[in-house]
């Protein structure tokens, strides 16, 4: 029984929910049972958790039945019964939540019981209830054709007194609803061929974009606009044009979606960002940062109230390498608390570190790196790039780092092989950047940092679509060229 279904829906049911579930219960008008009863209150006192020895089914069945041979099947029809009250309880909750379904559903019994005045009346008060809601998705078009739906083929309605106009606006808003699915969807298997080199046929795509931009219903609209927008950025990431209105839009419009929908949106913007910026268009890191706050500003990155330990890393990277250090830091010590607890130390001092290499305080950032216990592939990665530029900047000032700037670059690069699990591509943008810097090194300390040879160097830089930390080799190269 501790595993059952039943023992489940305790355990998703709130502490504030239970009195409320055991009155709904106790009610005759939804259980005549006591034994019923009897289960449910003993099932309570091993809340919230429910993990107890004594919620074995054997244990359950003696005390309900002191005496009584087990019977499996009876002890099955009361877990039966009262696990269907359980679900009941949870679908009045929802409705309790969800006005509009509450009053959608008694529309619908209003039409089945043939009050057509009221049901007429309810049709007009939904109408005006969702012209009123902020959202304008997919569910809001549904929603709409469904109302004139049920009143159209309602047996006392009259279809044929101005049923041209009424059965337009019900084929509008089908269209809009199918043609925003359609392309919402197709977003989806998109983002899934990119991470995942999938091939998907999607049907009707062109004929829905083409639909969406034509008609004069949907055109002007800032969702499908959005939408469409993700979708073409998606087959042309680097389209800046579209990039830029997709932005806008977002910022200025962000309320008209759900805040699921916001967050995938803000985080699909930061991810091109990236991509962006890793081609060597350094002005989109500001329009990544401008996310960020965004993000923040919305609460769109939390889960459960939680922050994940990589998007407080890569804000912190982002500001810093802005030179936003003073806004870093306050980030840091207010949302530090807000980070998963297995992963709070390591993050925090991981982000510090990067906070102290942008202070050119490279010594603690390696004392702070030292620090992280962390066998995560993702902050290995971290702690090796980060580690290795502390070194190279430590030698710029003193040639006997040479040697530490040689080790971990070797050492970084056999780590890199060895890692099945990173993409090729993944791999050899670290190893471009390992090159990039054992070059210099190697330069340097040979007394060979000519103009022709730096210049070279950063005419290769220039031409690099994919390496991390692009920006900081460009500064560094600038930095050997002045002297």
């Amino acid at each position: 029984m501790k595993e059952s279904k039943l023992i489940s829906l305790f355990q998703s049911i709130h502490p504030d929910e239970m009195r409320w579930l055991a009155k709904w219960v106790r009610s005759p008008y939804y259980n005549s049972n006591e034994y019923v009863i009897y289960l449910f209150d003993y099932i309570r006192k091993y809340g919230p958790e429910f993990t107890s020895n004594k919620l074995e089914k054997h244990k359950v069945y003696e005390n309900l039945f002191p005496g009584k041979r087990y019977d499996d099947q009876r002890l099955r029809v009361l877990m039966f019964r009262l696990a269907d009250l359980v679900e009941d309880f949870i679908v009045a909750e929802r409705l309790k939540k969800d006005s509009f379904q509450k009053q959608r559903l008694l529309y619908a019994e209003l039409g089945e019981r043939n009050l057509y005045d009221q049901f007429d009346k309810k049709k007009q008060e939904l109408l005006n209830q969702l012209d009123k809601a902020p959202y304008r998705d997919e569910y809001y078009y549904l929603a709409q054709w469904r109302l004139q739906h049920d009143h159209f083929f309602h047996p006392q309605t009259y279809r044929y007194q101005d049923s041209s106009i009424f059965l337009e606006e019900m084929m509008q808003n089908l269209d809009a609803f199918f043609l925003l699915a359609k392309i919402r969807y197709s977003t989806e298997l998109r983002n899934r061929q990119n991470i995942f080199s999938e091939e998907h046929k999607i049907f009707l795509l062109d004929e829905s974009k083409a639909l969406v931009l034509e008609h004069p219903v949907f055109s002007h609209q800032i969702v499908f606009q959005v939408y469409t927008d993700i979708l073409g950025l998606m087959g042309n990431p680097s389209d800046e044009v579209i990039f830029q209105r997709l932005q806008q839009n977002i910022s200025q419009h962000l309320d008209l979606f759900r805040p699921s929908d916001q967050s995938s949106m803000v985080r699909y913007l930061i991810n091109t960002t990236i991509q962006l910026y890793q081609k060597g268009k350094s002005g989109y890191l500001n329009n990544q940062f401008d996310l960020y706050e965004l993000g923040l500003k919305k609460n769109l990155f939390l889960n459960d109230g939680l922050l994940p330990d990589g998007t407080f890393l890569n804000i912190i990277v982002t500001a810093t390498v802005l030179g936003k250090l003073m806004w870093a830091e306050k980030f840091i010590s207010e949302y530090a608390p807000m980070l998963p607890e297995t992963k709070q130390v390591d993050a925090i001092n991981l982000g510090k570190a990067y906070w102290y290499f942008s202070k050119l305080e490279f010594k603690e950032s390696l004392n702070l790196l030292r620090q992280i216990e962390s066998s995560d592939l993702q902050y290995l990665l971290r702690i090796k790039s980060l580690s290795l530029r502390n070194h190279f900047e430590l030698f710029l000032d003193d040639d006997t780092y040479y040697e530490l700037v040689s080790y971990e670059s070797k050492a970084f690069q056999k780590f890199l092989r060895r890692h099945e699990f990173l993409s090729e591509d993944r791999i050899l943008s670290y190893i471009k950047f390992i090159s990039f810097i054992r070059k210099l090194a190697s330069l340097k300390t040979n007394f060979q940092l000519s103009d022709k040879k730096l210049q070279k160097l950063k005419g290769k830089l220039h031409h690099e679509d994919s390496i991390i930390a692009k920006s900081w080799l460009e500064d560094k190269l600038t930095q050997l060229m002045q002297g």
